[in-house]
């Protein structure tokens, strides 16, 4: 089976479209279509269905798409650990994270790790935990950032920090000038909080029950950038690790008042790789930076 059968396979499965895919590869679409078919003798069974609204996969492309996703990132991996013999200090590193850590944290080191390895490239996506466990076993991620991560037996925590809570609000806000907060203080007014599918969610409303509060958030979401465009306006607080809106505090956009330990735990950050897959030089590096900074601002 020809590798550029699979890669051209793996596009057209991405973009559903072999137009599309086309344009991606720089190739006229006819020649993908000479390589689907060459799969589809080789495999003796119909992997696309061309219709009005574009391609769709058959089950058997759809088991073909799952494989060679798996298949063209191992080759990749072979590929960067043979530049790793060379002493090329290339190589990918796909990250999947929490995306209340990806412009305070993980942005600047990535900054950082690229300005002294300016050949590593990165791919970014935000996920949320269950879906970087997802992602950390098939091979899409080398490495997940979560916050309350699942404990796995083959989901291996590499360090481990906590971020205090913090209640985040406009400058002029009536509690602005408090010291700290409790959820019985915040609980009178609108909040905006993630549904209850996510950890940082669940933390809160367990530790309501405790203290006998009842919260019921006006809006729901799980987009951080949807809760600080609420509360910049003025519509609702919100419960967040200060590092998730340190620009727009920066900026006197927002200010946070820390949220007392007694009324909620921290939230544990992981920063988690796959146990079974053996790591480039692209991956330990970027590991050791992110270590780092999950290290002071543990702190």
């Amino acid at each position: 089976m020809h590798w550029r059968a699979l890669r051209y396979f793996d596009t057209v499965a991405r973009c559903r479209s072999l137009r599309q895919a086309a344009a991606q590869l720089h190739i006229a679409p006819t020649a993908i279509s000479r390589q689907i078919d060459l799969l589809e003798h080789q495999l003796g069974a119909p992997l696309i269905e061309r219709g009005p609204g574009g391609i769709s996969l058959t089950s058997a492309g759809e088991l073909l798409a799952a494989q060679t996703r798996r298949t063209l990132r191992d080759l990749e991996r072979v590929e960067e650990h043979i530049a790793d013999l060379k002493g090329l200090r290339t190589g990918h590193v796909s990250i999947r994270a929490a995306e209340g850590v990806v412009a305070g944290w993980l942005a600047p080191a990535l900054a950082a790790l690229s300005r002294q390895y300016p050949r590593l490239r990165f791919d970014i996506h935000i996920a949320s935990a269950g879906q970087i466990v997802d992602a950390l076993r098939c091979g899409d991620a080398d490495i997940g950032l979560a916050f309350f991560m699942p404990r796995h037996d083959d989901i291996v925590p590499f360090a481990s920090g906590t971020l205090e809570h913090h209640v985040v609000m406009t400058p002029d806000h009536p509690l602005a000038g408090r010291t700290s907060l409790s959820l019985a203080d915040i609980a009178s007014h609108p909040l905006a909080l993630p549904d209850d599918s996510y950890g940082a969610r669940q933390a809160l409303e367990m530790a309501a029950r405790r203290q006998g509060v009842s919260l019921a958030p006006t809006f729901r979401t799980a987009s951080l950038e949807t809760q600080k465009a609420l509360a910049m306006a003025g519509a609702a607080l919100l419960v967040l690790p200060p590092l998730a809106v340190s620009r727009e505090c920066r900026t006197g956009q927002l200010t946070s008042v820390p949220l007392c330990h007694e009324a909620l735990a921290g939230a544990r950050i992981d920063l988690c790789i796959y146990r079974h897959r053996q790591r480039s030089f692209a991956t330990d590096a970027c590991l050791s930076l992110l270590a780092e900074a999950v290290g002071q601002y543990g702190a």
